[in-house]
């Protein structure tokens, strides 16, 4: 499965007539959603013909140049072919309905949703439009998470399989206040989805809570998925944010600080960048590495499963 680089390279290979730029709108234009729309705006392949924010004010980013502002949904132009909904994590179900009803393929900001019965709504939606939902966890375009890399993860993996110690420990923080548990949806989440996609974990596979610790600032959870076992960390409030993979392998433990200068060097298309190829080649039924709607419910299920508990 290509990612990083090489999946970037993969999309360029020539294939005759180049396909037609995806209209597309971002829905959403707080911190996150303002990155996605400066991204959009010069990115090959699509074609960025509005953004809605019911609260945003004009003048913004010059990048973005005379772009329509609109208020909502409902005033998009019907040439719109896809969106990304980069609201607030309690609208990402509501505001996906509205745009897969109107025909949009669409990518939705991590968490795909806060809820198991509302990712089930998405999914249903998508199947009865016929367009393609994606979630934007983003950590699968990480230079570090290299074609390389994860080869030598996978191998770590199969030989871990049905061991019962620990195979990765992922730890994740964010200088955001907040409580400690709503970081399980907002930070875990992303290595919950990392973990599968590593390790080729069908979304199927439930959740093991092992043990599950809660401090003032932190969440600490030693499950099992799929027949390997894993801890994960995350925390709001962090003196000095981290977002770090230890993993097991045949030489030796492994390291990844997914926050490390190396982790920010990329040679052409930055992370976000490539997450959008791969969303165009998802919408036209291409191989990619982008997690799909599937994916990303899989992920809300266990960590919901870790919240529960």
């Amino acid at each position: 499965m290509p990612s990083g680089n090489a999946a970037v390279a993969s999309t360029h290979i020539a294939t005759g007539v180049a396909p037609a730029a995806l209209v597309h709108a971002v829905v959403g234009l707080g911190r996150f959603g303002s990155t996605h729309a400066r991204r959009l705006a010069g990115l090959p392949g699509f074609q960025l013909r509005a953004m809605v924010d019911p609260f945003a004010a004009l003048p913004l980013d010059p990048a973005l140049g005379s772009l329509p502002l609109l208020r909502h949904v409902d005033e998009l132009p019907l040439d719109i072919t896809s969106a990304t909904v980069a609201t607030s994590d309690t609208a990402h179900a509501d505001v996906s309905l509205e745009l897969m009803a109107r025909g949009c393929h669409v990518l939705v900001e991590k968490p795909l949703c806060l809820t198991v019965a509302d990712g089930m709504r998405m999914l249903q939606a998508a199947r009865q439009q016929g367009v393609t939902l994606c979630t934007g966890h983003i950590e699968r375009f990480n230079p570090l998470l290299h074609d390389g890399c994860r080869a030598l993860l996978r191998e770590a993996a199969r030989r871990h399989h049905g061991k019962r110690d620990p195979f990765l420990h992922f730890r994740r923080s964010s200088s955001r206040p907040g409580a400690a548990t709503d970081s399980v949806l907002d930070l875990m989440v992303h290595d919950l989805d990392l973990m599968a996609w590593l390790c080729g974990i069908s979304n199927g596979a439930p959740l093991e809570l092992i043990d599950r610790q809660v401090s003032a600032t932190a969440v600490c959870a030693r499950v099992q998925i799929g027949g390997w076992v894993a801890v994960f960390e995350s925390g709001l409030g962090a003196t000095v944010p981290e977002a770090v993979i230890q993993a097991q392998t045949e030489g030796g433990p492994l390291a990844l600080d997914l926050r490390s200068p190396e982790a920010r060097r990329h040679l052409g298309m930055d992370p976000l960048c490539q997450q959008y190829v791969a969303f165009s080649r998802a919408i036209r039924g291409k191989s990619s590495a982008i997690a799909t709607g599937d994916d990303g419910l899989a992920a809300v299920e266990r960590a919901c499963r870790i919240l529960e508990a």
